[in-house]
């Protein structure tokens, strides 16, 4: 098939000419005196508190963030929840981004229920990253609702009660795979590099590896039976928790075997998300990512 010509000018096809320039935006604030100017450094210092980049204070959100970080400065968990979240905006949607609470869909907050907190849930002795995290947004989203005349905390807990059952056992999942590549991680004396050397190890052992998002479709007792939502290949899977897996759920991760094995080895995990993160995934060049 012949490819168009770019209608720049260059004579070269369109797909590797301009259609592939990166483009850079550039934000200009203009200031009318003094205190202008000092408000948007006071508002840049701020927001450096849960790193949101330079270009929330430009967006509609960044005023909101830091009005929101002013009223409890020094709450941890709210600090953290605006972390999370600014770096939703901005690095994840970035020029996707709604222009403004009013124009959000309850899929966009969905997408970050479903989605992006999985990717962001740490491995913690107490496991409870995701009642955390979930008890946050709703105290935000609660405020801005007022703040911004919105009507979107119907919407949280109705998606909070629809997946907090699956979110937990997803974080209780990726804890224990967690421990069991790295089963020192909460002990003063855990080398990373040795668990990480021997995790490489392991790999090398085997004869074939997949690296891909697969859906846990059957359990059998000790063997699951699992679906590669990139290739549609389905392959049965040992070294998985019988009493922690459920059908529906997704993993991230690699899988491997040895040409005289039947089953695959669950070999390492990456990411672990709810069934509906499956309405958000998009399949890059070798990778997958909700986004």
């Amino acid at each position: 098939m012949r490819s168009n010509v770019c209608s720049c000018g260059s004579g070269k096809a369109q797909e590797v000419c301009c259609e592939n320039t990166t483009e850079t935006r550039v934000w200009m604030v203009p200031f009318s005196n003094d205190s202008e100017r000092q408000e948007f450094l006071n508002n840049l210092q701020i927001g450096s508190e849960f790193d949101m980049r330079y270009r929330g204070l430009v967006e509609f959100y960044g005023k909101d963030f830091i009005a929101y970080k002013q009223e409890q400065y020094f709450d941890q968990d709210r600090n953290d929840f605006l972390r999370y979240f600014s770096s939703y905006m901005a690095d994840i949607l970035e020029d996707d981004c709604p222009p403004s609470w009013k124009q959000c869909t309850p899929q966009f907050w969905e997408e970050f229920i479903v989605c992006y907190i999985p990717l962001i849930i740490k491995v913690t002795e107490d496991q409870k990253q995701v009642e955390t995290i979930m008890k946050q947004l709703k105290l935000f989203v609660k405020w801005l609702d007022r703040r911004a005349h919105t009507s979107w905390y119907k919407y949280i807990l109705n998606y909070s009660k629809r997946h907090r059952s699956e979110l937990k056992a997803c974080e209780s999942l990726i804890n224990h795979l967690y421990l069991t590549d790295f089963p020192k991680v909460f002990q003063n004396d855990w080398d990373y590099e040795h668990d990480l050397d021997l995790l490489l190890e392991r790999y090398t052992e085997y004869d074939s590896t997949v690296h891909s998002m697969f859906e846990i479709k059957k359990i059998d007792q000790d063997i699951a039976l699992m679906y590669d939502l990139k290739t549609s290949r389905s392959y049965s899977i040992i070294g998985l928790p019988e009493k922690l897996i459920r059908p529906g759920i997704l993993m991230h991760g690699i899988i491997g075997k040895k040409d005289e094995d039947i089953f695959w080895d669950w070999h390492h995990t990456e990411n672990i998300s709810p069934l509906k993160s499956k309405d958000y995934i998009y399949f890059g060049l070798g990778s997958e990512s909700c986004y």
